[in-house]
């Protein structure tokens, strides 16, 4: 089975081919094209996510991506051009234009490069469809939506933290032709999701049936490492930077909470962890400040092993109730496997941390951890959950859903 992958929840634009044979239960991955084009320095310089912005890069390159990824894939040479644009009937090109009404600029490149091939040697088209920014979503379930359309294949809308799930399960097992296996786990399995937008906790007693133990309250621990990140001076994304910044730092220096480490639900909160950090530097600064006027001197800067100190004991305190609840809810639903998912599970002082804690609490569980490169926003991770979980559904029935839940 050969499924064309499209992600456009946030910031990444992204396209992959994927093929899947053997048996079901643990098949063999073989990845035909994969392409991932961050917006990183589109944002950097707001500091976060603008929707709108994220929106244009979107329609710019969802295009030139899939071109890249159908020669990768070599679904695209001479002989794919449709040389008789009358094949196309009007009424077709029509319904084309309505889907993609809202993306003027996308539809232009659309008929221009997508409407001229023939239909790629594709089984089905797999698409993120929430949670997610509305306005980037949209622009990839409308791609989608037009893609499966011209060229006839099924369309399966796909749950974005279901990827971030199913991300796990990629374990490469060669270098020649980007080939993988795919982990075949004991259910019930625990997943904790991590990312800039969710925190959660998620119980999965089989493929696709999904139940949320416990989540954020306020902020998600990626959310809060962003705002520390900006507190502290550093640059967006700020969570590679905390992380870099942590390395040369005491985490026992700052005794900063772990919010809701002892309630007895499996929720989270990080608004408190982050304004605890916030109030520490503005004391700091207070009293700088206050010295620096008694002394008729400059205000000093912010001191580099201070911050150091910070990002370490910020991200011990983070990481401490991730996975303290995590072993908890593990022992309680008997999990016989613990996953890890989402961009904040590149942080490798977590990954040692959960690891360790799995080894010494739950002995006889088993985990799995994404590679740290499939750990962002990706295409192949939405073909992997296509495949276990997907459902086909008729173009008219899918639409972006900015706030689904697993």
């Amino acid at each position: 089975m050969r499924i064309l992958a499209i992600e456009t929840s946030c910031d990444e634009t992204s396209i992959a081919i994927a093929e899947f044979s053997g048996r079901k239960t643990a098949p063999a991955l073989r990845v035909l094209s994969h392409l991932v084009l961050s917006q990183v320095q589109v944002h950097q310089k707001f500091g976060g996510v603008v929707p709108n912005l994220a929106k244009r890069e979107h329609q710019k390159n969802l295009v030139l991506i899939l071109l890249t990824v159908l020669k990768e894939a070599k679904f695209l040479n001479h002989k794919s051009q449709i040389t008789n644009h009358k094949q196309i009937s009007k009424s077709k090109i029509q319904h084309i234009e309505t889907i993609l009404q809202r993306e003027q600029e996308l539809l232009a490149r659309f008929k221009k490069h997508i409407m001229p091939l023939k239909p790629p040697d594709i089984d089905a088209i797999a698409v993120t469809y929430g949670p997610g920014l509305a306005p980037a979503l949209w622009v990839g379930v409308n791609f989608a939506k037009a893609l499966a359309y011209l060229w006839e294949k099924p369309l399966i809308p796909v749950n974005h933290m279901a990827g971030h799930l199913y991300s796990a399960f990629l374990q490469k097992s060669g270098v020649k032709n980007f080939q993988f296996s795919i982990f075949n786990f004991q259910f019930p399995a625990l997943a904790l999701l991590v990312s800039g937008g969710h925190t959660e906790l998620v119980l999965m007693r089989g493929h696709g049936k999904f139940k949320i133990l416990g989540e954020t309250l306020d902020d998600a621990v990626g959310e809060a490492f962003d705002k520390v990140a900006r507190i502290l001076g550093l640059s967006y994304p700020g969570g590679p930077e905390i992380a870099k910044l942590a390395e040369g730092g005491n985490p026992n220096k700052y005794n900063l909470p772990s919010p809701m480490i002892y309630s007895k639900d499996y929720n989270f909160s990080f608004s408190g962890l982050k304004t605890a950090v916030l109030y520490l530097v503005r004391d700091f600064l207070i009293l700088a400040s206050e010295i620096s006027e008694a002394n008729l001197r400059k205000l000093p800067k912010f001191p580099t092993k201070m911050k150091k100190d910070i990002a370490a004991s910020f991200q011990k305190a983070a990481i401490n109730v991730l996975v303290k609840k995590t072993i908890r809810a593990a022992k309680e639903y008997k999990a016989k496997t613990v996953l890890l998912g989402g961009g904040v599970a590149a942080n490798e002082k977590l990954r040692k941390v959960l690891i360790k804690e799995i080894k010494k609490q739950l002995p006889s569980t088993g985990y799995k951890l994404p590679a740290t490169s499939l750990t962002g926003d990706n295409a192949l991770m939405i073909a992997v959950a296509a495949y276990y979980t997907g459902k086909k559904r008729a173009l008219d029935k899918v639409g972006a859903e900015a706030n689904l839940r697993i």
